[in-house]
């Protein structure tokens, strides 16, 4: 006999059964009870959440031998509904007999009688898929169909349904079932598989499956089959292409150290595992929430991922958690509009890494510390000679002329764009907290801070930023001064710098591809935008 997926072989056969949606089971039993059977039922909810399970356990509860509301699974007509072959139970896949003739066809049989039990039921999957000719066609029916006809629509996407449809029917909504349900049901099935699974490789699945019932046992006999008898976490890792806690921890030390060379091989190792960068961001996520309950709940049983050894090794603040967590949720939120989601990741890790500055490592008092800014000040001006005003003379504007440049000017430096410019200015980026403190800078420095580098060249510096009046005010020409010497201060260069929103700087990038895909990318030339100096002005 050929192999049959753990999801079939372990279908529900009782309303006892099934996982979760308890809610459902106990209203589908009490109408059974009482004899109050509706004759349109509308099942929707998540994939592999029970729909057509709980149709098909509501057929056999109909036609049962042994009477309405039971499922013995003895009788002829529970067996034949088990395996699909009874006459009274029809189902129809709308997305494969979605026409007006394919419903008209199902009009012309709901006429005739049952042929072996005593209800015929309907059951129509995904129907959402139905054209709107075969819904007019079918409302009549189902609004008024024989006494033993009972008609279950099940759908994943109800808001697709004509109002007129959903006026006939009663709507029941499936939950996505809970990860203490699938646990039990994982555990049963191991069992009764002779599968020995550690809890850790189970939880994994159950964070796959996403409340899925059928994708976590797919999942499962996948998991089994690359595995063996004895089934763990690694296992779940490699096939599904999952880093494993100790590497996410790994990686949040390197956060937490600001190690920038640790953190790009842990990158470079998670992208050649083919790891999924937007996984591996929610489980960041869900492992700063552990965390976060750690650090304000002595009850170890409320962890989901980390165990008490494991948090110990974590070292944040509750304000740096929090701060990670915003900053994750927004890489979430961002990773559907851009074109690399491994760039944005990447960005992404950096920023984690840029609140928790390197300090300084020579053990002398933070008075001492504290000086070392003006005098590296001096020592650029000295050496570079290009900023020849005193800090005390830099004044953060809010308010000023906007910088003149188009989309040719950003192409232009896109064009030039340098990979070791940009790495030198995201390794200063690190740095800017360093000179924070300083009072007459410390404004421009807040503001960078909202940045992040997005394209270098030799000359300029694109920047983004989700705040707008962040772009506004980068944007000024009265501020370009401040922020140019706060740079050079950094990285000994002097570079233009021009600030994109996030929604103006994807469309830039979606216009150098195409010209790019085209070789239509317009050539070099020298990068000159409309900034002037106070000076300049004053001379002017």
């Amino acid at each position: 006999m050929s192999y049959k997926a753990l999801y079939r072989t372990y279908r529900p056969t009782t309303f006892e059964e099934v996982a979760g949606q308890k809610h459902i089971v106990q209203t589908l039993k009490n109408a059974l009870k009482e004899n109050k059977i509706a004759h349109a039922y509308l099942f929707c909810g998540p994939r592999g959440t029970g729909k057509t399970t709980m149709a098909r356990l509501f057929a056999k509860a109909l036609n049962c031998d042994e009477g309405l509301g039971n499922q013995c699974n003895k009788c002829e007509n529970c067996l034949a509904i088990n395996e699909g072959t009874h006459p009274d139970v029809i189902e129809i896949d709308a997305a494969s007999n979605r026409g007006i003739d394919d419903i008209r066809d199902l009009i012309d049989r709901v006429r005739y009688a049952p042929i072996k039990g005593g209800y015929k039921v309907y059951i129509i999957d995904e129907v959402h898929m139905l054209t709107t000719e075969a819904f007019n066609a079918l409302l009549k029916t189902l609004e008024e169909p024989p006494s033993n006809v009972v008609f279950i629509l099940a759908t994943t996407e109800p808001y697709k349904l004509m109002p007129t449809i959903l006026s006939r029917c009663q709507r029941y909504d499936f939950m996505k079932v809970s990860n203490n349900d699938l646990y039990q049901k994982l555990k049963y099935i191991c069992e009764k598989e002779n599968i020995s699974a550690d809890d850790k490789a189970i939880n994994l699945i159950i964070s796959l499956s996403d409340g899925g019932v059928r994708d976590a046992l797919s999942m499962l006999d996948q998991a089994i089959a690359y595995s063996g008898n004895i089934l763990k976490e690694n296992h779940i890792n490699e096939i599904f292409g999952l880093s494993s806690t100790e590497e996410k921890i790994k990686l949040f030390k390197a956060i937490k150290d600001n190690n920038i060379l640790q953190i790009n091989k842990l990158l470079d190792e998670f992208i050649n595992k083919g790891i999924d960068v937007r996984r591996l961001t929610q489980d960041l996520l869900d492992i700063l929430k552990d965390l976060l309950i750690a650090k304000n709940s002595n009850d170890e049983n409320l962890l989901k991922i980390l165990k008490s050894d494991e948090v110990s090794q974590l070292d944040f603040t509750n304000k740096e958690i929090n701060e990670m967590i915003d900053i994750l949720l927004t890489a979430m939120t961002q990773y559907r509009f851009v074109s690399s989601a491994n760039s944005l990741f990447e960005v992404t890790l950096l920023k984690l890494a840029s609140l928790n500055p390197k300090e300084d490592k020579k053990e002398e008092p933070q008075e001492i510390k504290a000086v070392k800014i003006e005098p590296s000040i001096n020592k650029v001006v000295e050496q570079k000679q290009v900023v020849k005003q005193e800090t005390s003379e830099f004044s953060f504007h809010d308010v000023g002329k906007a910088i003149n440049f188009n989309l040719d000017d950003i192409l232009n430096i896109m064009v030039q764009a340098n990979k070791l410019e940009r790495q030198n200015i995201l390794n200063a980026w690190n740095d800017l907290t360093t000179i924070s403190t300083n009072p007459h800078l410390n404004k421009f420095v807040y503001i960078l801070k909202q940045c992040f580098p997005r394209v270098v060249s030799k000359e300029a510096i694109i920047l983004e930023s989700t705040y707008l009046n962040v772009v506004e005010k980068t944007n000024f020409v009265e501020n370009q001064e401040g922020f140019r010497y706060v740079i050079k201060l950094l990285t000994k260069r002097d570079y233009l710098i021009i600030c994109l929103s996030h929604e103006k700087f994807l469309e830039s990038v979606k216009k150098f591809t195409e010209l790019q895909h085209s070789k239509n990318l317009p050539a070099p030339k020298p990068i000159s935008l409309n900034i002037h100096s106070k000076q300049e002005n004053k001379g002017e």
